[in-house]
């Protein structure tokens, strides 16, 4: 496995003061960082590649998408807005060097309907996805779409449905992020979600029930190692939480208070955590 840690916990637009965290990140032992990518954002991806070679890291890139990029949306220029959107930023992870592309993007991030999702709407998901899977594949990116909470999202909320949408877009450059916080909140069973739809995921995010420090909270850490190397999984890992001093995402994310403390020592205590626990399990 590979270890790295998302962004979102310093900015959701990297820029040049965001770079020496990188040279932290690497001389912690991590091997990558997350990078958020999108249109709106100010970021120079060129530059931020030569910034992650200097610091000897690779990465991997996380994206959302807005209310007009909808691809799940009846009018069908929104959802090509939405694809659009994807492909800048397949585009956008191939100039970084990331071969995933992750996040919420199967449709627009906190934007309900009202009720739960329709098999129209699935199948304007799959439609999309497929496209942006085919581009994605000729960048040499896999998408990998993240199930979120009842409370952040509602077309995917569990492994099943997710690996449902993947057979669904039926393309090898095409599955799941799973995230322990979202899983944890969801699933009956995550062992189960694990081994049973396994073959659909293509990354993982490390966060705590609460998107604290990792091991402090409510996640099952070990039982999620093992199953994750029952499955074979041997990609990418990568530590997440939120902070409530980041524009833009602390108020869509809902997060209102401090749930670790210094944003260094989450970082110097995620990469201990995880190589431990993964590793550790990975060897049993």
């Amino acid at each position: 496995m590979k270890f790295g840690i998302g962004m979102y916990i310093w900015t959701t637009d990297v820029a040049p003061e965001h770079y020496p965290i990188f040279t932290t990140l690497a001389e912690l032992g991590y091997d990558g960082a997350e990078i958020p990518v999108g249109s709106g954002l100010a970021a120079d991806n060129q530059k931020i590649r030569h910034a992650l070679d200097d610091a000897g890291l690779g990465c991997t890139t996380i994206l959302n998408l807005a209310a007009e990029q909808n691809p799940v949306s009846p009018d069908a220029a929104v959802r090509r807005r939405g694809l659009d959107e994807i492909r800048f930023g397949i585009d956008a992870a191939h100039t970084l060097g990331s071969t995933v592309l992750s996040g919420p993007f199967q449709t627009a991030y906190a934007v309900f309907s009202g009720a739960g999702p329709t098999e129209q709407e699935l199948t304007w998901s799959a439609e999309v996805m497929r496209s942006a899977a085919e581009h994605a594949a000729d960048a040499g990116v896999v998408l990998a779409v993240e199930f979120l909470n009842r409370h952040e999202g509602y077309l995917l909320n569990t492994m099943a449905q997710s690996a449902s949408l993947t057979a669904r877009v039926d393309h090898p450059s095409f599955g799941v992020l799973y995230d322990t916080h979202h899983a944890h909140a969801e699933e009956d069973d995550v062992v189960a979600a694990i081994t049973t739809h396994g073959a659909a995921i293509k990354h993982v995010q490390a966060s705590e029930n609460n998107r604290g420090v990792l091991g402090a909270g409510q996640v099952h850490w070990a039982a999620t190692a093992r199953a994750l190397h029952e499955i074979g999984y041997d990609g990418w890992v990568a530590a997440e939480a939120f902070a409530a001093d980041v524009p833009g995402l602390s108020t869509k994310a809902h997060v209102w208070r401090d749930t670790f403390g210094s944003k260094d020592r989450f970082a110097a205590d995620a990469i201990g955590f995880m190589r431990d626990t993964f590793a550790t399990e990975a060897a049993r």
